[in-house]
């Protein structure tokens, strides 16, 4: 029996995968913070923490853009997905007129 059930539905599937790809996002953000202090420690720069995590945020949103372009494009599958059930179930989406303020 897998560990993670598969969802049956595309918002169940949208829900994984969003989950999944904000879950490795902050992975990254750790390891890149890691790297950081053990740099730190090994050289005695005394780099406050706070400015660690800041620069590893930095450094880890190209590099999540990078890795992480398969599981993006599935999000976006997943959106349009749900987005096509939706129109079908409800039909397509209008907008109320705007009244124009005073």
């Amino acid at each position: 029996m897998p560990l993670i059930r598969t969802p049956s539905t595309a918002r169940g599937r949208l829900a994984l995968h969003v989950l999944a790809y904000n879950v490795v996002r902050l992975l990254l953000v750790c390891v890149a913070a890691g790297v950081l202090l053990a740099v730190d420690a090994l050289t005695s720069l005394d780099i406050p923490f706070v400015l660690v995590l800041l620069i590893a945020l930095a450094a880890s949103l190209p590099l999540s853009a990078l890795t992480l372009r398969k599981l993006r494009r599935t999000i976006n599958e997943d959106i349009d997905a749900v987005d096509r059930k939706r129109t079908t179930r409800r039909g397509p989406a209008t907008r109320p007129p705007r009244t124009k303020r005073p």
